[in-house]
């Protein structure tokens, strides 16, 4: 198949894509949600019950997360340059599925939970980021502001599944965790081969650093962008890591943590297709400074609520923050970026601004969760949110993509 999702030249002459396209990419993404919620919000309580410490918990997050974000860039490297955005998907997410299940089946010993699942997270880094930048190149520059009406899809497939997965997680344990994110990842892989062709092909470096060069040299704000994001996401997983504890330690189960997560993606969906209109009306940097502050806002109530059922309820806010501030990004970063380096922008952004917020905020959220208390973290994570939306305020002004 081709390395690039892209549109006929029927649709290309009508200035849309391509129906059939668009179905296979909706797909992808609602089989990337639902594969996701069956492991992502469950995570931190299964490693619990294999009698791990908050601060463990906190260092597996860390260091699958450090892992990542260094695999991350050589995947997106390989799609650029050599293989393509579609064929890595395919490799990367059936090995996913192998070392889930290998992970299932690790025991309780902290060095083998955490090597296994170095190994698992490495093959799963690409994942979104290359699907967004299939996304991105299907699209086109001209319609690249209508990426979140297929985004929403993951949103779709996430909410529903995981209020599935916590009703069944509730009632027969944590046992199915991994066995069932094995084959969302499989599901996902194999889906890829039914993506059309089209999209720019593999194109070698210029740079001695390979593609990562080319991105930050071609795209100036690039840099100054990412700094802000990981301001905002050092804040934002330290919370969202650890709120699953905390509302089990106040007195809910798996079950409302999967309500939580699950009123919280569905929320994201009329966010989502709202957000081609809110970024062309008041400007991408205005959607994902929005998106922060609503991350903000949600942690800092937080702060003072006790109830397992209002910890949960207030969690919807953080759809909203998610859909603004990462529908935000992809866009923002579709056009600071050459359409030929489209998979590494995505991955670079996504895997030093979120991951490198995924490896500081969770070792940091797990001494602070298990030394001050959640309050004390949730307050924190709030300032670090409001500080990052002014930093990209500041330094997108000006600039077209402001």
């Amino acid at each position: 198949m081709g390395d690039r999702v892209g549109q006929d030249e029927g649709a290309e002459r009508a200035g849309r894509p391509d129906l059939g396209g668009l179905g296979s990419l909706r797909t992808l993404f609602l089989i990337a949600g639902a594969g996701g919620s069956a492991f992502i919000p469950f995570f931190a309580l299964l490693l619990r019950d294999r009698g791990l410490t908050p601060q463990s918990i906190g260092l597996v997050f860390a260091v699958t997360s450090l892992v990542g974000a260094v695999a991350a860039p050589l995947w997106s490297h390989l799609a650029d340059t050599r293989l393509g955005a579609a064929r890595v998907l395919v490799v990367s997410s059936v090995a996913t599925g192998v070392f889930a299940l290998v992970l299932a089946v690790s025991g309780s010993a902290f060095w083998a939970i955490l090597v296994v699942a170095v190994v698992m997270t490495m093959c799963s880094s690409p994942g979104a980021p290359l699907s967004d930048a299939l996304a991105v190149a299907y699209l086109g520059e001209e319609r690249v502001s209508e990426y979140g009406r297929i985004r929403l899809w993951e949103s779709l497939g996430w909410g529903v599944a995981v209020i599935v997965f916590g009703a069944l997680y509730e009632a027969v344990g944590l046992a199915p965790v991994l066995p069932l994110y094995a084959a969302g990842a499989v599901g996902f892989g194999l889906w890829t081969l039914r993506l059309p062709p089209g999209a720019p092909a593999p194109v070698r470096s210029e740079s001695r650093f390979g593609a990562l060069g080319d991105v930050f040299r071609a795209s100036p704000h690039l840099a100054p962008f990412v700094i802000g994001m990981v301001i905002v996401s050092v804040g934002t997983y330290a919370a969202l890591a650890f709120v699953s504890l905390r509302i089990v330690g106040t007195g809910g189960g798996p079950f409302l943590v999967g309500v939580a997560a699950g009123l919280a993606a569905l929320i994201e969906i009329p966010v989502m297709h709202w957000s081609g209109g809110l970024g062309r009306r008041y400007g991408l940097r205005s959607v994902f400074v929005a998106g922060a502050l609503t991350y903000g806002l949600v942690f800092l109530c937080w702060t003072f609520i006790h109830s397992p059922l209002a910890l949960a309820l207030v969690a919807t806010g953080d759809g909203v923050a998610f859909a603004l501030s990462y529908v935000g990004v992809v866009v923002i970063v579709g056009r600071l970026v050459p359409q030929r380096l489209q998979s590494t922008g995505q991955t670079v952004t996504q895997t030093f601004g979120w991951g490198i917020g995924a490896i500081i905020g969770p070792s940091l959220g797990g001494f602070v969760f298990g030394r001050v208390g959640a309050p004390a973290l949730f307050a924190g994570a709030a300032a670090l949110c409001l500080g990052g939306a002014l930093w990209v305020w500041f330094v997108l002004a000006g600039t077209e993509h402001a």
